[in-house]
């Protein structure tokens, strides 16, 4: 049976006010969009803050250093929830270094960063409850002192909402049109060649402005996705409204939901309706996603038992705040010898965002795009002490630092795919995110 949490005299709705003002901020923002189930509307949120420790990788030796303290067993949870362990993320440039597809060496921003969390609090905006978990596993002065550390962030909340708590800015493109139809050109040249079958070809948008101190309750409520995630460290800070999981190991059960195919929502009914037929019915978007579940059903099989590869959902329509997706379902059973994170590491990045095949997609990405991804296509998620881990697909995301900040969108390029289409399609799925309204299409 699971531990009793503890009820904190605390206000739910204050201490997500000030949770980016926390030493070291972590959230997990689990919203019902793209739900099947109109019943569920209420997103579970966890919250920790003040880790014993905070581990950055900055080297391949780094990198493998941390994976191994990240290897804890799998064990039979009644919960499948974050209450304690590590949370973080691994970087898109991580997993170009585990696949040997970039030179090793040092890494100014951080390839991944984990920190080390004893408690965590379960937070209940629409009753204003706030639960403390783990308790009983920690020392009493180890709980004081969270406590006490919450009592003072709550004391600097300010009478008025704070201007900065709106993830607005002045954010402009890597490329116009003309500069990204040169690119989607050349990977259609490597497609023409037999190179690959599709290619994940993104660019970023920027800004100058340092978008460190924004509160991410601005972006996460509005957007309600499903695999969400803040995360607040001295190298920078990431807000994420991930509509996809990556991979999920639960009881030696592994999970993975890709998302390839994409359609623009519309505030008109009867248009969004269209919209969303219009994917399910859509021959292209459906060869797409068979190719990224292809791969990842390869990806999933260096981890798995023989024949337990399975796919349970395929081409399910979800819809989002900002798009409608395809999603399908990929599950597995691991390897007795493997730790969950073996799992992650091994998949790393996710498929859906590289092309097929993964390694010659990734040396043409590399080639063509106008920057590093960095965490952009990487993966933010737990490792629980009891074994369990889930992570996302680190899409819909901002890195922010101090110098500025970026998000990124693409989309997967095939032979019959169309420049302008694609880079409208980049447009749909950040236009909300990023406050451009005016780029989104109806």
């Amino acid at each position: 049976m699971p531990v009793q949490p503890l009820l904190l005299p605390v206000s739910a709705r204050q201490l997500l006010r000030v949770c980016h003002r926390l030493d070291t901020p972590a959230l997990l923002y689990s919203g019902s969009s793209g739900s099947a189930d109109d019943s569920y509307t209420r997103p579970r949120i966890i919250l920790a803050c003040q880790p014993d420790e905070l581990v950055s990788a900055h080297s391949l030796d780094d990198l493998n250093a941390l994976i191994q303290r990240l290897q804890l067993p799998d064990k039979d949870t009644p919960e499948a929830i974050f209450r304690s362990g590590w949370l973080g993320y691994f970087g898109y440039d991580a997993g170009e270094l585990l696949l040997k597809l970039r030179d090793v060496g040092s890494s100014a921003t951080p390839l991944a960063e984990f920190g080390y969390y004893p408690l965590s609090l379960e937070i209940f905006p629409d009753t204003d409850e706030c639960w403390l978990w783990n308790v009983d596993a920690c020392p009493d002065n180890r709980v004081q002192q969270l406590l006490q550390h919450l009592d003072a962030t709550l004391a600097l909340e300010p009478t008025e909402p704070e201007a900065s708590a709106v993830l607005t800015t002045d954010w402009q493109p890597a490329w116009e049109f003309e500069r990204y139809q040169q690119a989607f050109d050349q990977v259609q040249a490597y497609l023409r060649s037999g190179d690959a079958y599709q290619v994940n070809l993104t660019m970023p948008y920027y800004s100058q402005q340092d978008l460190r101190d924004h509160n991410p309750m601005a972006l996460l409520q509005p957007f309600n996705a499903p695999f969400s995630g803040y995360f607040r460290t001295p190298a920078l800070t990431l807000f994420s409204v991930s509509p996809e999981r990556f991979i999920r190991v639960e009881q030696r059960l592994m999970t993975t939901s890709p998302i390839k195919g994409t359609a623009p929502r519309s505030s008109d009914a009867q248009q969004d309706e269209h919209n969303r037929e219009w994917l399910r019915n859509s021959a292209k978007n459906q060869a797409e996603n068979l190719m990224i579940v292809d791969l990842l059903r390869n990806d999933l099989g260096m981890s798995a038992e023989i024949g337990t590869v399975k796919v349970e959902k395929l081409f399910d329509i979800e819809s989002h705040a900002n798009v409608h997706h395809m999603v399908s379902t990929i599950v597995a059973r691991v390897l007795k010898d493997l730790y969950p994170i073996d799992v992650i590491v091994s998949a790393l990045p996710g498929g859906s965002i590289t092309g097929a095949p993964k390694r010659r997609a990734m040396e043409i990405i590399r080639e063509l795009e106008a920057d590093r991804r960095g965490l952009y296509c990487g993966s933010f998620g737990y490792v629980d002490n009891r074994g369990t881990c889930d992570f996302n697909i680190l899409i819909r995301s901002i890195q922010a630092f101090a110098h500025g900040a970026n998000c990124w969108a693409g989309g997967g390029i095939v032979i019959d795919s169309d420049a302008a289409g694609e880079y409208q399609e980049i447009k749909d799925k950040i236009g909300r995110l990023l406050g451009l309204n005016s780029l989104v299409s109806e």
